[in-house]
């Protein structure tokens, strides 16, 4: 975005507002992850032209890369040095259930704890006896969504081979691994598959 305005935002007030900066570009990013939306902006080349204050509603006006105007959803402010930021973090399973969003330049999760030794367990629904496990990986991270309410855990592999049943789409998947600073083994079970490749992704359900 160029050109951009941040107005303070009041939910459910009519009051007439000044922006409180001016700044010559920033950067706007949005998008979705299961039932979470989020959105987020930085601005850069900041004139000040009132307070800005972490945690309180802001709303920016702008122009976008076709040169029209543009209006952002409203957000809160995550960082004011040194430079400020806005974001916001919607559940749509949950109306009203928003929370603050960083801005998030690369991926949808936070990198938690190195993994090594990642197998994915089939539990033959029959009996609940019969246990097959294959190997994913070597090594992977525990990850969580960088941003929701709430926020979703999964773990991720970074050079994969995975079985048919654990492509995308998979659903309820069961997933052990150790962890490689402690050595501890965890359990993660109503696993789905969003990503096959390098790196898989794989990420709890959220209930309905």
């Amino acid at each position: 975005m160029t050109d951009i305005q941040i107005f303070p935002y009041f939910n459910s007030v009519s009051l007439e507002v000044f922006p409180c900066l001016e700044a010559s570009e920033g950067r706007h990013a949005f998008g979705g992850f299961q039932a979470m939306a989020y959105e987020a902006l930085e601005v850069h080349d900041v004139r000040m032209t009132g307070e800005l204050s972490v945690g309180a509603t802001y709303i920016g006006v702008g122009k976008n890369q076709a040169n029209e105007q543009t209006q952002t959803h409203w957000m809160y402010c995550t960082q004011v040095a040194p430079f400020p930021t806005f974001g916001i973090a919607r559940n749509h399973r949950i109306p009203g259930v928003t929370g603050p969003a960083p801005f998030l330049e690369s991926s949808l999760f936070a990198h938690l704890e190195p993994l090594r030794n990642i197998v994915g367990l089939n539990v033959t629904p029959v009996t609940n006896h019969s246990i097959s496990e294959f190997r994913l990986g070597d090594e992977g991270e525990l990850i969580s969504s960088a941003f929701g309410a709430p926020n979703v855990m999964g773990v991720q592999v970074h050079s994969p081979f995975l079985p048919p049943h654990f492509l995308i789409g998979a659903r309820d998947l069961v997933i052990t691994a150790e962890s490689e600073r402690t050595g501890q083994v965890m359990v993660m079970q109503h696993l789905t598959c969003l990503r096959a490749s390098a790196p898989a992704i794989f990420v709890q359900e959220v209930p309905s």
